[in-house]
């Protein structure tokens, strides 16, 4: 909570670009369980975007929900303020990772829209390829007598020739 501030001018700059965010503190829902409520949004999103400050690292909850996006099998974006120690990257490690100098908030937005612009970009596009039609799918033309039905006019037919040879 700490970083709340900062939290939110980053929501408003990230959803500017046509993201829809959650946070948790944005949604309350008294009586609900906080860990089943960030699990279940996890899940249904396409991509999580986790803001590591100083704070953020020292916080388990932050950990366990990079986590629950890890299983999940979601893309993590990781946003990290320079300065962080790598040490406290946990389950970021290894992820390239979008570094930001939080004490220069214009620079910091600036970084992060021109690091998610293109994955923007590119989950509209998937989207807008799911919702198009299937195209036609073009076969030749079903033939106009079945085999069977052949094979029973080749007999009458022999019938008929039979019975005039025999005249």
């Amino acid at each position: 909570m700490s970083d709340g501030p900062m939290v939110e001018l980053l929501r408003e700059h990230i959803e500017s670009l046509g993201v829809s965010l959650y946070l948790a503190e944005h949604d309350p829902q008294p009586g609900v369980s906080l860990a089943a409520k960030v699990e279940g949004a996890i899940r249904a999103s396409d991509a999580v975007v986790a803001l590591l400050t100083e704070a953020a690292a020292a916080a388990p909850f932050v950990q366990q929900e990079i986590g629950a996006a890890r299983i999940a099998g979601k893309l993590i974006v990781p946003i990290v303020q320079v300065g962080v120690d790598p040490r406290a990257l946990g389950m970021l490690a290894g992820l390239e990772r979008i570094e930001v100098d939080l004490d220069d908030p214009a620079a910091a937005l600036d970084i992060v829209a021109k690091s998610l612009r293109p994955l923007v970009q590119a989950q509209a596009a998937r989207l807008v390829l799911e919702a198009a039609p299937a195209p036609l799918e073009v076969r030749a033309p079903e033939p106009v007598l079945s085999g069977a039905l052949l094979i029973g006019l080749g007999l009458v037919l022999v019938a008929l020739l039979l019975a005039l040879s025999s005249d």
